[in-house]
Formats: C-alpha cells, structure tokens, sequence
C-alpha cells in the first residue's frame, strides 16, 4: 500500500479566491451558494455563478463542495431540492451538512449526491462515524476536540473518508455549536449569522482581555504525523479570507504535503513557511490545535482578536521626523510597521536588514518611547511576491493537439489528454496556388492559446504544398479548445 495522498482543501467566499485558490494547488474547494451556508456574510456565490465555479474546477480536476452547513426550518427545506438541483446536474462533488433533516431530504431527492457531514455534528466515535456511513455519508470532518490518536482510530476502524481542519480560525465553542451569538444579539452560528462575540474583549475578575479569542490553528509542521495518520483531506478555514491569504496558505500546505510525500521533509523550509504565513495572518501566533493537546491558555490570544502580524525589532530613538527602530527581521518598502503600546502606524521607504538601524518617517512622536516592540502587520514585499506568481499568472492545462491536413480532406483538429478528447473539422483542404502553408507556420499559430486556460503541445501530419486560410485556422483552433473544454465539463454532469 501507497502512502496517502491526503486532498488539499481550500476556502472560497469569492470567485477570485476561488481562481486562486486553483492557481496555488488546493486539490479541492469548498464555496457556499446564495442559500444555507454557514458563513453568511462571506462573499458566497450566486446560482450562475456558482455553476460557472463548478464548471472551472472540473477543466482542471479539481472538486467544488458546496456548503449547506446551517440548521433548516421546515419551510426552508422544503425549497432545498430545487436550490441543489442546477448544482447537481453541473456536477458539484459533495455537500457538507450538519442538519439531519437537510440530509435526509438530499439523500431522497438526489440519490447520487455524495453528502460530507460536518464538523458541528460532533463526531468524537467510531460508532458515530459508522452510523453515518450506514446512512450513507462519504466523508464525516469530526469534532474539532479529537486527539489525532482518536481521529486515526476512527480511520483505521470505519471506511469513510476523514476531512479535518488543518489551518485557520479556531471557534473557542464545542466543534463550532455556539450558542452566545444568538442569545446577545439573536444572530445565530448555526444559522450562518455568527458576530463573533469570542472575538470581543470582556472583563473577569478586574482584568480585561480577550478571554475567548484564540489563535489561527497552523498544522504545517505536523504534516507527517497527519499524513501517517491517514487523514484524506486537510481543509484551510477562511471563506471570508482574500485572495492573497487563500493562495498564500494553500501554496505553503501544497509544498509542505508534496516535499514529505517525495521524501524531502525539510524543517529550515517549513519554518520559513510559517513565518510567512505568520505575515500573512496570525492572532497572536499559532497554535497545533487539538491534535496533541486537549487544551491549554496559551491558545488564547488576549491582547488582540485580530491580525498581529510578525515582531520587527524595537524603537532604538525618537529624533524628529523619524524614529529609529533596531530591527530584528529584515523589512521591505511599503510595509506597514505598528509601535502597538503607543498606537502608532507607520510604513517604511526602504529595505533594512536585520541588526540594522532603520529609520522611519513618523508621527506623534510623545507618544512614542524607547524600547517599545514594532510589529509589522503588512509584508508589502509577501504580498506582491503572491500577487505576482501565483494570482496573476493564467492558470493552464497541457494537453496535446494533433492538426491534419491532407489535400481533399477536412482541416481537422483533435486536442486531448488523459480525461478528454475533443476532434473539430474544417473545410477540404486545397493545394496551394502561391505561398503555401507549412508546419512550422501551423504549429506557431497553434500555441497562441492565451487566455484560453489550455497549453498545447502539437503535432502535425500536413501535405506539402497546402494553403490553409489563417481566419478559418484560427477559430477551428478556437472551437476545438471551446470542444476540448466542454468534454472536460460533461463527464461530470448528472442527469
């Protein structure tokens, strides 16, 4: 037996998170539609575009999961069949649920839709684990609380597949059941309404804090141990997150999972993984979760609920339009810099290295002391870094392209790869009266696939002394792509 090859899940609340989440290497993505999904408040998609969502992950073999996670009124089931229905025929690979009645009403209605059951159904057993393969669930995200040593227990013990959370915001309830968004506001989690009272800052016994707020779980350094653990799928939280945290994250658990599954497992790498990502988003730092622990305080992040960003160095003095900050890490152009204790946010001109003085053009000087801790809350440097390879570049798929022409036939185009195959026809081809066409003239227009999401490698079996008009050649290129990717699409569809 192989080495598992867990599945890379990756949120998407938008379109542009969705496409970069695929551009960074998520294996999978979980969207949630116009209806029923536990974030509420992310940018979620509309009927079109949704399909549209589902219809780019499969050109590329990727899964769309579609969340309808939130508990259901009667009236509100009663509409469900129709609103899973367009999805269902396009293709969508799985629907995550937490309420039975939704999932008892999917299974009736659409027999073949595989239903994963999630984490706010609190499965902590192999005996819950079961009962929902009898009913027939593919794939159970247990209760957050499990060790990995129960969750590989489960694993190993019931034949359905395993998805846990891997990375992202953790909610300091049981497995995300929150009622106290509900009772203080009448917003409710489990209706996909959550104003994140956790997040808030309280006072107990005379000190204020932060008290329920905990840290962004980050599992990178543990991939083997949840590889070895049999864990099918490691899902990436943040449906709510932008594009740049979606395909910073995902590029840094896609290298992490493949240098392991090569036998290359590097720490130096991984480290410097984490501290980008530490860049990127972090309350407080990050914490290993569950898997090793049950609980502890320093899960909890009490001075801040929200981004923290990475310790820079100090303020070594104050000389008026400047402060002079001693760095401890090398900061970039554009970045953004805070003097946390004296409220202060600044952003730097130029580069500094680490031990050097760099000076910083700055404002409210008397507030500002020696000593105090910078922190820099934005990586200009990161970010752009991310932008520039992984958000802007087109996404392509190689596949190989076969033109014919031989005299009195069709032109014909045949383009494929190991899932698909599409054969488009012209018009007969004629010998040549003047100039003729070649093959190097047809392979050269063959490859302008720009824009198309398609990489071609072709091949040509062309008679000598042929003329192909180049309009005709070119939207017989373009039709055969169009056919290419429409054959990709269908086998997915369901009646």
């Amino acid at each position: 037996m192989g080495m598992n090859r867990p599945e890379i899940l990756a949120p998407a609340g938008t379109m542009e998170a969705l496409e970069a989440a695929l551009k960074a290497g998520a294996d999978a993505v979980y969207a949630g539609g116009s209806m029923f999904s536990a974030r509420a408040f992310a940018g979620n998609f509309e009927k079109d575009e949704l399909l549209r969502a589902i219809n780019l992950c499969h050109i590329y073999g990727v899964r769309l999961y579609l969340t309808v996670n939130t508990l259901l009124k009667d009236r509100e089931i009663d509409r469900l069949p129709e609103y899973i229905e367009p999805f269902y025929k396009e293709g969508i690979d799985a629907v995550l649920v937490q309420d039975m009645g939704v999932s008892a009403c999917l299974r009736r209605e659409f027999p073949k839709l595989p239903l994963h059951a999630s984490t706010q159904m609190s499965i902590a057993s192999a005996y819950g684990a079961r009962f929902l393969k009898d009913l027939g669930y593919t794939r159970i995200v247990p209760a957050r609380e499990l060790s990995l040593d129960e969750i590989s227990y489960i694993r190993k013990t019931v034949d359905i597949e395993i998805e846990t959370f891997i990375h992202g915001a953790m909610c300091y309830a049981y497995s995300g059941k929150c009622m106290l968004s509900s009772f203080l506001g009448g917003r409710s989690g489990n209706r996909g309404r959550c104003a994140q009272p956790c997040r808030k800052c309280y006072e107990m016994q005379g000190e204020k804090g932060y008290i329920m707020s905990l840290k962004d779980m980050c599992s990178l350094e543990n991939i083997p141990a949840l590889t070895d653990a049999g864990i099918d799928s490691f899902k990436i939280e943040g449906r709510m997150k932008k594009p740049e945290y979606v395909s910073g994250t995902v590029r840094a658990y896609r290298r992490a999972v493949d240098m392991y599954l090569e036998g290359n497992w590097d720490p130096e790498k991984i480290d410097a993984e984490i501290w980008d990502m530490r860049d990127i988003y972090n309350r407080g730092g990050f914490s290993e979760g569950y898997y090793f622990r049950q609980k502890g305080p320093d899960m909890i992040t009490k001075s801040r609920p929200n981004h923290t960003g990475v310790k820079i160095g100090k303020v070594e003095s104050i000389k008026p339009p400047v402060v002079n900050i001693r760095l401890e890490r090398p900061v970039n152009p554009q970045d953004v810099i805070e003097i946390r204790k004296a409220g202060v946010e600044l952003t730097t001109a130029k580069n500094g290295k680490a031990g050097e003085t760099l000076a910083v053009k700055g404002n409210n000087f008397k507030k500002i002391k020696p000593g105090m801790e910078v922190f820099r809350t934005r990586n200009n440097a990161l970010l752009e870094e991310i932008r520039k390879d992984i958000i802007e570049p087109e996404k392509v798929l190689k596949a190989q392209a076969l033109v014919t022409a031989r005299v009195g036939e069709p032109l014909t185009i045949r383009i494929s790869n190991f899932e698909a195959a599409a054969e488009v026809k012209g018009s007969i081809v004629q010998n040549a009266l003047n100039r003729a066409t070649d093959e190097e003239t047809i392979k050269e227009k063959m490859k302008k696939t720009g824009g198309s999401g398609i990489l071609l490698e072709v091949q040509c079996e062309v008679d000598p002394d042929i003329f192909i008009p180049m309009s005709e050649f070119n939207e017989l290129r373009r039709k055969a792509i169009e056919t290419f990717k429409e054959k990709l699409i269908e086998k997915y569809y369901r009646k």
